[in-house]
């Protein structure tokens, strides 16, 4: 009996060590698949969102939104409004960080991009109310997201707050970004006709000096030539539409409107021009949510816009 629990227990002792070998190996090659699976769901490229265009019928004519759709929607539809006198493709890098679960929709003002021109309008409150009319027009709401929310840029801002202020049954969520608001009469006045220094239709080459430098001599380093050429080609087409929207603009009693939105509202504050008048603005708004962007000042969304689609999405999904 003892001598064969002696030769058993030389066979275990034998046997543990290629026991063990076989273990590690196995979890080797467990760890490896898991490790290989893992690295592959990671480095797959995240499906990128459906752009498409589209127009918008209107009384008096149509509008044009740039769309981008992801393959599966789960959030309400984010509506943008782009800075004069530019079109919705300003946000077009923007977009496609935004629209992972959720529509995105950027809009041309009338006479500007692609959207046909109207004499229907004079004010802020009127341009509004155009873009809520192709907001409804569209159907960018249904049974299960009965309302949007809204962005602006520069000009904008403005036009995005107003729509909030007219229909809180239609924006759920505010979003504005380097908002232009003058308190000094003088300041404002100043800015208009800076703006304006360039119209009407120029007859000279010079006259769209101003434009050329905007968008392509003073542009971020990381904005690529041919965005800012084509930047640059819809300011200078947008000759006879933009005066209109400044005037609105510098026209709009933005203090007074601002402490009517009543919707959560984020607004972003790239440090640029506009750093200062951004942050006096965000005071003014009821439920409002201030993030400082030091480290961007011009360009924000051909240089950060996966930074800056983290932050909305952030807010957005709360």
């Amino acid at each position: 009996m003892a001598h064969l629990i002696r030769d058993r227990t030389r066979q275990l002792i034998q046997w543990l060590p290629r026991m063990a070998a076989r273990l590690t190996l196995l979890l080797t090659m467990l760890s490896t698949m898991l490790f290989t699976s893992l690295t592959a769901a990671n480095d797959e490229p995240t499906a990128q969102p459906q752009f498409s265009k589209a127009y918008i019928d209107l009384d008096w004519g149509q509008i044009h939104r740039l769309q981008a759709a992801p393959s599966l929607v789960t959030e309400p539809t984010l509506v943008c409004f782009p800075p004069n006198p530019f079109s919705g493709n300003y946000y077009r890098q923007l977009m496609a960080s935004l629209a992972l679960d959720r529509t995105v929709v950027a809009l041309d003002y009338p006479g500007l991009g692609q959207s046909d021109p109207s004499t229907t309008w004079r004010t802020v409150g009127d341009l509004a109310e155009i873009m809520i009319d192709a907001i409804e027009s569209a159907r960018l709401t249904d049974e299960q997201h009965q309302s949007i929310d809204v962005c602006g840029y520069h000009t904008g801002a403005m036009v995005a707050a107003e729509v909030a202020i007219r229909r809180p049954d239609l924006v759920r969520r505010v979003i504005l970004i380097g908002v232009p608001y003058f308190a000094d009469p003088a300041e404002n006045d100043a800015e208009l006709q800076n703006v304006m220094q360039d119209r009407p239709l120029p007859t000279e080459l010079a006259a769209l000096e101003s434009s050329w430098r905007f968008t392509m001599t003073d542009r971020h380093p990381d904005v690529v030539l041919e965005r800012a050429y084509n930047n640059f080609l819809e300011s200078a087409a947008a000759w006879r539409a933009r005066a209109p929207v400044y005037r609105a603009l510098h026209g709009y009693a933005a203090a007074d409107r601002a402490v009517l939105v009543t919707q959560p509202a984020l607004v972003l504050n790239p440090h640029g021009g506009l750093k200062t008048h951004t942050r006096a603005y965000a005071q003014l708004i009821q439920d409002v949510s201030l993030v400082e962007l030091p480290h961007l000042s011009y360009g924000v969304f051909d240089v950060a816009p996966e930074q800056i689609a983290n932050i909305m999405l952030e807010y957005l999904d709360r």
